[in-house]
């Protein structure tokens, strides 16, 4: 070898070198951009009801593998993940198992894909923007204000419409899970942003009321009463006192017909759609066979099965029961609704646990704002979506993916 060959042969090894020990630094940072677009991309797409949420967890897929293959070292699934995971899988084969449509992929996509969404807020670097160097509070409270703004222009762009959605369950969703995030920030900031952020919960309040979605409020309530054990004692009592007052003053006001919504839901209680689809529902359960009752009927089996017993043939085949418990009890029988009983108090009592351990008074009202969101959208969905539908577990997947890094980050407990 000539002595230049040399020459270029030690350059040539120093530059692989060079770009070698780079590379776990650039692929993580690429996979941090990914997962960065894949979940806000996901949170805006949602809000603003884009239908774009597929193209957004795919990103979020190639986030989690380029991080998988590239940097395997720095890829790691903790407990948390692998029982999720496990739930999944379990979910999935049990469902199909026993499903008289085997072919039908559309659960599956359902339950598989969020768990890119999952994984990504996990994953999430702590800044945002390079050199801005953004956190992801300010980010998350933007958003939470333009949801507000955007709802009111869309519904007075279109009055006849549910604002930026067809259905008024969706933006009576995004209200409940918005307005806890708005009171957060309306505590956590000072100066002149406070007011804004109370100006804008207000906002978000008179646009539930808007949708006069009674299982919207009833989660607004839910939330409220779930963070009571956690709150001082004064505070406990502010907040019980205003659970008490403020639907007493809306039924008196009679603000966008919330009392004529409220006497109806009393006046016609055992007539109300929900209780006569529950009361069937039990009826169809109980002729079950002992398998059935143990593993439930299947994906997609309560649509048909329904309208057997159904007093709304003919008007409106129902393919859910608005009631979680008694669609995984149909579906997945007595394991289904042990599992989902045991997946939600779990979660939900790991986060009260780090919550109260918290001697950090912001990780403390961090907790305070997941426990809230998690309860108003299980209170909401429980009532009035299916559970394995994309409106359901898209949004949960967010709640899941903050609520598992908030509980993997341990450094402010007591």
């Amino acid at each position: 070898m000539f002595p230049f060959e040399r020459v270029q042969a030690r350059g040539l090894m120093t530059a692989i070198t060079k770009t070698a020990s780079h590379l776990p630094g650039l692929t993580t940072g690429f996979s941090a951009v990914l997962l960065t677009v894949a979940v806000y991309g996901c949170a805006v797409s949602l809000l603003f009801g884009w239908g774009m949420v597929p193209i957004f967890l795919y990103v979020g897929a190639a986030g989690i593998l380029a991080r998988l293959f590239l940097t395997p070292r720095q890829f790691t699934i903790d407990r948390p993940m692998a029982l999720l995971l496990a739930l999944v899988v379990v979910i999935v084969v049990q469902g199909y198992l026993m499903s008289p449509y085997p072919t039908d992929l559309r659960f599956l996509k359902h339950l598989s894909w969020p768990l890119a969404v999952v994984a990504g807020a996990t994953m999430l670097p702590e800044r945002l923007g390079g050199k801005l160097q953004l956190t992801h509070s300010p980010v998350v409270a933007v958003l939470a204000l333009l949801y507000v703004v955007a709802q009111w222009v869309a519904f007075s762009v279109y009055p006849d419409a549910f604002g930026l959605f067809s259905n008024p369950h969706f933006p009576a969703l995004y209200c409940v899970l918005t307005l806890p995030i708005l009171l957060y920030f309306a505590v956590a900031v000072g100066g002149p942003w406070r007011w804004v952020f109370i100006l804008a919960s207000l906002g978000d309040m008179l646009l539930l009321l808007k949708t006069q979605s009674r299982p919207g409020f009833l989660a607004l309530t839910a939330s409220a009463l779930a963070l009571v054990p956690l709150l001082s004692g004064r505070q406990r009592r502010v907040v019980l006192a205003a659970v008490l007052a403020v639907p007493v003053l809306l039924f008196v006001t009679g603000v966008y017909g919330f009392d004529a919504r409220m006497a109806d839901l009393f006046g016609n209680l055992t007539r109300e759609e929900r209780v006569a689809i529950w009361t069937e529902t039990l009826a169809l359960q109980s002729a079950s066979s002992g398998p059935e009752w143990v593993f439930g009927h299947g994906f997609g089996a309560f649509l048909q099965d329904y309208q057997t017993v159904s007093s709304f043939h003919g008007i409106v085949d129902f393919s859910f029961p608005h009631n979680f418990l008694l669609e995984w009890l149909y579906s997945h029988g007595v394991v289904g609704f042990v599992l989902l009983v045991a997946a939600y108090s779990l979660f939900l009592a790991k986060l009260a646990v780090h919550t109260a351990k918290s001697v950090d008074p912001d990780r403390r009202r961090f907790g305070m704002l997941l426990i809230a969101v998690t309860t108003a959208h299980l209170t909401h969905s429980f009532f009035t979506l299916p559970f394995f539908s994309k409106s359901t577990l898209y949004p949960l997947s967010l709640v899941l993916g903050v609520g598992l890094r908030f509980l993997k980050d341990r450094r402010a407990d007591g």
